[in-house]
């Protein structure tokens, strides 16, 4: 239950403007100064009660998901989603209920998940289509909703062994740019059109980027400009030279003729965790092949000892990058990477192989660059 809990996994779903690159403060200069008053503490929004109690409820209606279809209630888990939004439409945990929805189909466990997750997601698509025909909702709900609904409806198409409809998906982008071209919602769907872009038509990709880095909504341009940057990895070589956390020098141009992972992370991300024991076994098992690991740590200033500790407590004895500057990650500035764990596997070219490899992914990718 405590993955339900966790807000939108902008989780690490950072963005690079918020906890990954940190907040600058900016300072009021005056010929006067003030008088000196007492700091009050920022305010907390009390918790509603009764929104707790609705929004338990529509925990609940998941059930056990390691089970299958045991006490799975599809109406409830998202009717009470609804009802939540239209009584508190401002609330934070709107976009942790968000996520749930979207991301239900993908928990559903068991010998009977195909069958229990392809009728979820035909009920979930019926009743959001009937949802959104009320152009009634707050933005923020709105535009979220139709984020939803764009993913189901890829996860349909995709199970059903089908290509995506990228016609159907940037439609849907349009709409919700009309009625609220910077909502946060808009990106992510603009995130995932660029992946099944990449993956179904990748000879489309550059020049999407390049559009979209033209955008006037600066989180759009930036993630075209991100995305371009990695995108330029696959015909030139990553280029990246520091002095590691423990005072090493690493080039990564010397490290040609190896696979390299450049693995994004931090002490505080969750996901970022549960993958280092994937990192540490592909070592083991590739690491005499020429498999070496690349740390880029997302740790703030404040918390450089944490990160040393945990780096010697957990013996990830390769380098990693730490930003001893403090301030805005520029690597992460860089490729505009919104959420970590993020990844960057290198051939032995040094050109970008693949971001993608999480989980049993990265095994995969190393059995094919370094053999069986």
């Amino acid at each position: 239950m405590k993955s339900f809990r966790s807000l939108f996994r902008f989780s690490a779903l950072v963005g690079l403007s918020s906890v990954a690159l940190a907040l600058v403060a900016q300072e009021t200069v005056s010929s006067t100064p003030p008088p000196v008053t007492p700091a009050a503490a920022p305010a907390v929004p009390a918790i509603d009660p009764a929104a707790t109690a609705l929004w338990r409820e529509h925990i609940n209606g998941m059930g056990d998901r390691g089970s299958g279809e045991k006490n799975v209630n599809y109406g409830q888990v998202i009717n009470k989603a609804l009802e939540f939004f239209q009584k508190y439409p401002t609330e934070r945990r709107v976009g942790g209920i968000l996520f749930n929805v979207a991301s239900f189909g993908e928990w559903i466990k068991g010998d009977d998940a195909p069958r229990v997750r392809k009728e979820w997601r035909a009920f979930l698509q019926n009743r959001l289509v009937e949802t959104l025909r009320d152009d009634t909702w707050p933005d923020n709900v709105w535009s979220g909703l139709h984020w939803v609904a764009a993913k189901n409806d890829l996860a349909i198409q995709l199970e059903a062994g089908g290509k995506p409809d990228l016609a159907a998906l940037k439609a849907r982008i349009a709409t919700v740019a009309a009625r609220a071209p910077a909502a946060p919602y808009r990106t992510f769907m603009e995130q995932e059109y660029l992946r099944q872009l990449e993956q179904h038509e990748p000879a489309a990709v550059e020049a999407h980027l390049v559009e979209l880095s033209k955008n006037e909504i600066p989180d759009l341009a930036n993630l075209g400009n991100g995305q371009l940057a990695i995108h330029a990895l696959k015909t030139t070589p990553m280029e990246l030279k520091f002095t590691a956390l423990d005072g090493s020098e690493v080039d990564i141009s010397t490290l040609r003729g190896k696979v390299v992972l450049i693995d994004c992370w931090a002490t505080w991300c969750v996901p970022c965790i549960k993958e280092l024991p994937n990192i540490k076994a592909a070592r083991a098992k590739w690491g005499d092949k020429g498999f070496v690991v690349v740390g880029i740590s997302f740790d703030r200033i404040a918390d450089r000892a944490k990160l040393v500790k945990f780096v010697a407590d957990e013996k990830l004895d390769w380098p990693h990058w730490f930003n001893e500057a403090g301030g805005p990650n520029p690597f992460g500035k860089k490729y505009n990477i919104r959420s970590i764990p993020a990844t960057f596997l290198l051939g032995k070219d040094g050109l970008l192989v693949t971001t993608e490899t999480h989980g049993a992914k990265l095994d995969e990718a190393l059995t094919k660059l370094l053999g069986p």
